[in-house]
């Protein structure tokens, strides 16, 4: 047992195309496939077991319990009850953004939190993907959450890579080699602009769990575009990559027209006048953040009114962090 303080952190994330497809429901008939970048903004986590007699644990809220089963946080009480050998402990956890806003921060939470009981208990770390795989098993399978697997992933693997999700649930992780003006692109020309509201993604990804053919369609249609993003990036091709995220806009409406409100197509509409050469929704919908691409981020960033989150590629996944 560690009884040091531990420090972690897992990277929040963009996605380039395919959400959707990285649900179980779909990928285990059709397959999956997504590219998604890790950026450098993360879900941090304090813990230690030295001299505690109760759980005291600090996330959106804060809990002290004597009994895990006693803890509200759905994922955290999930990984202590599987995760851990019950010795009480203090965890705090914070993160660059809100919850609900569709970087992933889900997916991110459980894995930096399996991260630091592991690190906690003095095990050795493993692998990402086992790491990713025992965040979706905790939010999947033991919760029966409605979520896809790329987050678990992106925030397990860091960097810019495609994922391919198999019927038999083993899942492909592809580093993509993309030039260097793509990288500086990708810290300088695309913009993250908040729309003020958070959803649950749970609740948009229950239409598509039901096996409505127009959604599967849609969600056919952004595995497409993932795969032509994927060689345009590849390729350097900006101009594609912009015209794609508008195209990934069309299918995500199609997939869930609730995902896209009033007010955020209003901000998108902004960002396209100002000129923004390409726009679109991170996660689920509904809320969260819109990702634009411009060539002139400095004029775009003077003409919008929403907050924006800075970012820059994050080549590591989850990590001890000094």
């Amino acid at each position: 047992m560690n009884d040091r303080v531990i420090t972690t952190r897992a990277p929040l994330r963009i996605s380039f195309g395919g959400g959707g497809s990285d649900l179980p429901s779909y990928y285990r008939e059709h397959g999956g496939f997504v590219v998604s970048a890790a950026i450098d903004r993360h879900v941090c986590m304090l813990a230690t077991t030295a001299f505690q007699e109760r759980f005291r644990l600090k996330h959106t809220g804060w809990e002290e319990v004597d009994d895990v089963a006693a803890v509200e946080h759905p994922i955290l009480r999930a990984a202590l009850e599987h995760h851990w050998d019950g010795r009480p402990l203090e965890l705090a956890s914070v993160a660059d953004v809100p919850p609900g806003t569709g970087l992933g921060s889900s997916g991110a939470y459980a894995v930096c939190l399996l991260r630091t009981l592991e690190l906690a208990a003095g095990l050795p770390a493993c692998p990402p993907a086992e790491l990713a795989e025992r965040a979706c098993e905790l939010e999947i399978g033991i919760l029966g959450r409605t979520v896809g697997k790329q987050d678990q992933y992106v925030a397990a693997h860091g960097g810019l890579c495609a994922y391919t999700f198999h019927p038999d649930d083993t899942v492909t992780v592809e580093p993509l080699a993309v030039p260097e003006a793509v990288a500086e692109a990708i810290r300088e020309r695309f913009l993250l602009f908040y729309t003020g509201r958070t959803r649950s993604a749970e609740t948009l990804f229950a239409q598509q769990v039901k096996g409505d053919p127009e959604v599967v369609r849609a969600v056919h249609r952004a595995k497409e575009l993932a795969i032509e993003m994927r060689a345009a990036l590849e390729a350097g091709d900006l101009a594609r990559c912009a015209d794609l995220m508008n195209e990934q806009w069309e299918a995500k409406r199609a997939r869930s027209p609730d995902a896209i409100t009033e007010p955020i197509a209003a901000l998108r509409e902004q960002a396209l006048a100002a000129g923004a050469r390409g726009a679109t929704l991170m996660g689920a919908g509904g809320g969260g953040f819109l990702l634009v691409y411009a060539d002139d981020p400095e004029a775009l960033r003077a003409a919008m009114d929403a907050p924006e989150l800075r970012f820059g590629l994050e080549p590591a996944g989850c990590r001890a962090h000094a």
